[in-house]
C-alpha cells in the first residue's frame, strides 16, 4: 500500500511523494494522520542540512502529528482502532498514514481537536525542560527565542509558579502573541536598553532561569550574561553549529548551571522519575493542560493548509517563511 507523504530528496528540495505504508511491527502502532504540525525551525535545519543536522537524503522531515488508530502490532496494548491518539512520529513525519513505537503514541482527551493535539510533540519538549529545571514558586524565567517552543517553555513556567516570565525575541509579532500567552513582560533583545529593561524588570539581578529554545549557538553567551548569579540555562532550541565561549567569565564565575534538555535523548524511555518523565507521561500532562485551557495553543497557529496544497506549502516555508511559527497540515480535507 502507498499514501502520500512529504520527502526531502536532497538538501532544500522537499515534495510530496508516494511512499510505501508496511504493516505495523509488534510494538508499533498504525495511524491515518488527521494533522500535522510543521517544526519550522528543527524541520528547516535538517531539510536544509545545517549544522548538526546533516541527515542522509531522501530525508523524511516532521514528527508531530495527530489522527486515528488504524491497526496496532501484535504486542500493543493500551490501544484500539478508531482511538483518537497523537504521537512523536519521528521517521513519518508528514504523510497520511505511517507507523509510531507504542512508547510515542499518547490518546487524545474528547474536547481537544486534532489541530491542537498536533502539538503534543513540542510542548512535550518543553515540558521535560521545565522540569529539569525544578522552578521554585517566584523564581523569574526569560524564554529566550519565541518560537512554539519558547512560548510553550514561558507557559508551563507560569504554570510551575515562576514570576515574572519574560520573552526575549527580536520579532515583534512573536513578542505579541507571547503577551497572549502569559508573558509578565515582553523584551525586544534588538533595541537599545534592551539589558537595563531586564535588569529592572528582575530588581537589578536577571533573570534565575534562562530556556534558550533559539537554536543559535551565540545566543548561549547572551543567556548566561542575562542570567542572574546561580541561575540555570536550560538548553531547550538544538544549536545548530558551535560558537567560541568563555567559561570561565560567562559560566564559573557566576555559578551557572547548564541543563541539557533533548526531548528525545534525554528523558527515559518506559519509567518516569522525578523532573524526568517519559514522552508518554509527560505528553498527556500536555494534553491534560490544553484541555483544561490553562495552555494556549490557538494563538500558535500561522497557517491551516489542506493535503493538496502541502507540498508547495511545506517547500515555501522551509525555504522562505522565516516568521511563521505553527503550520497545519490538514490530512482529512478534501485531496
Amino acid at each position: 500500500m502507498k499514501c502520500n507523504g512529504i520527502i526531502a530528496l536532497s538538501a532544500g528540495d522537499p515534495r510530496m511523494v508516494q511512499v510505501d505504508v508496511p504493516e505495523p511491527g509488534p510494538h508499533e502502532i498504525q495511524i491515518r494522520m488527521a494533522a500535522s504540525l510543521v517544526s519550522a525551525g528543527t524541520e528547516r535545519a535538517w531539510v536544509l542540512g545545517q549544522p548538526n543536522a546533516l541527515p542522509e537524503y531522501p530525508y523524511i522531515p516532521g514528527y508531530c502529528c495527530s489522527g486515528y488508530v488504524e491497526k496496532t502490532g501484535p504486542g500493543v496494548t493500551g490501544f484500539s482502532c478508531g482511538d483518537r491518539v497523537a504521537a512523536y512520529a519521528v521517521n513519518v513525519g508528514h504523510r497520511e498514514i505511517g507507523n509510531v513505537a507504542d512508547y510515542n503514541v499518547v490518546h487524545i482527551p474528547d474536547s481537544v481537536s486534532f489541530r491542537h493535539a498536533a502539538f503534543t510533540s513540542l510542548g512535550q519538549t518543553s515540558l521535560q525542560g521545565v522540569r529539569k529545571c525544578r522552578i521554585e514558586l517566584g523564581e523569574s524565567i526569560v524564554s529566550l527565542g519565541i518560537g512554539i517552543v519558547g512560548i510553550f517553555a514561558l507557559q508551563l513556567a507560569h504554570l510551575n509558579g515562576a514570576l515574572p516570565c519574560i520573552a526575549v525575541d527580536r520579532n515583534e509579532t512573536r513578542l505579541d502573541i507571547a503577551g497572549k500567552c502569559h508573558a509578565d513582560f515582553t523584551v525586544n533583545n534588538g533595541t537599545d536598553g534592551w539589558q537595563e529593561r531586564l535588569l529592572t524588570i528582575t530588581d537589578g539581578k536577571g533573570p534565575a532561569v534562562v530556556f534558550d529554545n533559539t537554536g543559535v549557538p551565540g545566543a548561549m553567551t547572551d543567556a548566561c550574561r542575562m542570567a542572574a548569579d546561580y541561575a540555570r540555562i536550560c538548553i531547550l532550541g538544538c544549536p545548530r553549529g558551535t560558537a567560541d565561549f568563555n567559561f570561565y567569565k560567562d559560566v564559573q564565575k557566576k555559578s551557572l548551571t547548564i541543563i541539557g534538555a533533548h526531548a528525545v535523548d534525554s528523558i527515559p524511555r518506559y519509567h518516569s522519575y522525578p523532573n524526568y518523565w517519559t514522552f508518554a507521561d509527560d505528553a498527556a500532562c500536555f494534553l491534560r493542560f490544553v484541555d483544561k485551557g490553562v495552555v494556549a495553543v490557538e494563538p500558535l497557529i500561522s497557517k491551516t493548509v489542506s493535503q493538496k496544497d502541502a507540498g508547495k506549502a511545506y517547500a515555501e516555508l522551509i525555504r522562505n517563511d522565516m516568521d511563521a511559527l505553527g503550520m497545519i497540515i490538514d490530512w482529512l480535507e478534501s485531496r
